[in-house]
């Protein structure tokens, strides 16, 4: 695996430096850092709507763009992808445009049909990203906000007749829910709620945040209606994203923002939109950061066996080191899970445990972690979290796990 770790040049310009956290962002190799940069030194000009050749080659680039990241998340023929800042972003559209009462939903989804008090589905294990928006779309639309349960260690955890007591009360519209959480690395089984949401014709969702890299074919057998992804987690730029999904049902929805490069025609006391996926992208798109997320596509997909494969292997070097070492993690036993590890030392506050091993020269993240309501179901208020990636080696595995005996010993004294 050294040859894919060259690649990346955060490593050789701070030699020594463990990094642990690509859970919150990934290292960027040194092609998606190439085209950011080449953007703004060779081209450096908006897109759509310039008729000068430097200007349409923008255009061109941002949208084999688009196509190399629709041909990434899915197969369906009438996909395209919607750039947004990330995940967040994305999320906070569809629930906004999935509720609102402008969209025409009834012709794709039957629940959208049905009298009964429409219900939105998301799990206990969710990022705040995959929570909030639908909180506020299910106060304004007057939505019921349901959650599947989970367990001590973060794995879904719901009775046999849990979905079907849902159909049998609400119409549920649509399900919202996280391959794979960014706190226990669990990715859990979503086909279930995907055969379910087929079955009654509810939008499915899959906040791919973590699993666009960890687990893509896994996603791509799920055929969600929707997947959400942030390119900052898959080795490129941060302030790029996609929502990816039917054009003819993202035709359907009620626009998100407004303003310039959306619109068809503009009068004094109303608007008509383009199509999508043009409608939801109002104003200046991030087109150097759209340039790096085609690299870090191209880099995912050129090495994907090399990244499977590095991420089975140090997930297994991993589970085995912190279960000798004694150090519980959360997510341990999980059915699938990749090297995303949430650990706790019994009367060390998380951020003491950071800043100890960023002595170290070790980089993990401490905290909530952005799943308060998660934190309170594994009964704890935060924990510390090392988070691996293709660039990282069993060596440095074993340097947190020296750091971590280290913190226990200063916390003896």
């Amino acid at each position: 695996m050294a040859s894919l770790r060259n690649f990346f040049p955060f490593i050789q310009n701070n030699p020594g430096v463990v990094y642990f956290d690509s859970a919150a962002t990934s290292l960027k190799p040194q092609s998606a850092i190439d085209a950011l940069l080449h953007y703004h030194t060779h081209e450096s000009v908006n897109i759509h709507r310039g008729v000068y050749k430097l200007s349409q080659h923008a255009t061109d680039t941002v949208e084999s763009v688009r196509q190399k990241v629709t041909r990434f998340v899915t197969d369906e023929k009438d996909g395209t992808s919607v750039f947004v800042r990330g995940t967040t972003e994305g999320l906070n559209l569809l629930a906004h445009s999935l509720t609102s009462p402008k969209s025409h939903l009834k012709d794709f989804f039957a629940a959208y049909q049905s009298d009964k008090k429409p219900a939105i589905l998301i799990s206990e294990s969710e990022h705040h990203a995959n929570i909030v928006p639908w909180q506020i779309a299910a106060e304004r639309m007057g939505y019921a906000l349901l959650y599947v349960p989970i367990d001590s260690e973060g794995n879904f955890n719901y009775p046999v007749d849990f979905l079907s007591r849902i159909e049998a009360s609400y119409s549920l519209r649509i399900v919202s829910l996280s391959l794979q959480s960014n706190v226990t690395g669990i990715v859990h089984d979503l086909a279930p709620f995907r055969e379910a949401a087929k079955r009654i014709g509810a939008v499915f969702i899959v906040d791919a945040a973590q699993g666009i890299l960890h687990a893509p074919q896994t996603l791509r057998e799920l055929q969600p209606d929707f997947t959400v992804f942030s390119g900052h987690k898959l080795f490129s730029a941060t302030g790029i994203g996609a929502v990816v999904g039917s054009k003819r049902v993202l035709d359907s929805l009620d626009v998100w923002q407004g303003g310039g490069g959306m619109i068809n025609l503009v009068e004094k006391d109303h608007s008509t939109y383009l199509e999508a996926p043009t409608r939801f992208e109002a104003g200046t798109q991030a087109v150097g950061e759209i340039f790096s997320l085609g690299k870090a596509i191209e880099f995912a997909d050129e090495y994907a066996r090399e990244i499977h494969a590095h991420d089975r292997e140090i997930t297994a070097y991993a589970d085995a080191a912190f279960e000798k070492a004694g150090i519980r993690f959360f997510g341990k036993g999980a059915k699938t899970r990749s090297a995303i590890y949430s650990f706790e030392i019994p009367g060390v506050h998380p951020h003491d445990i950071g800043t100890l091993l960023d002595e170290q020269m070790i980089c993990i993240r401490a905290g909530h972690h952005c799943c308060q309501i998660l934190m309170r179901a594994l009964g704890v208020s935060a924990t510390a979290r090392a988070s691996m990636s293709v660039y990282n080696t069993q060596d440095e595995v074993d340097k947190l796990l020296e750091g971590i005996q280290h913190v226990k010993k200063i916390f003896r004294k």
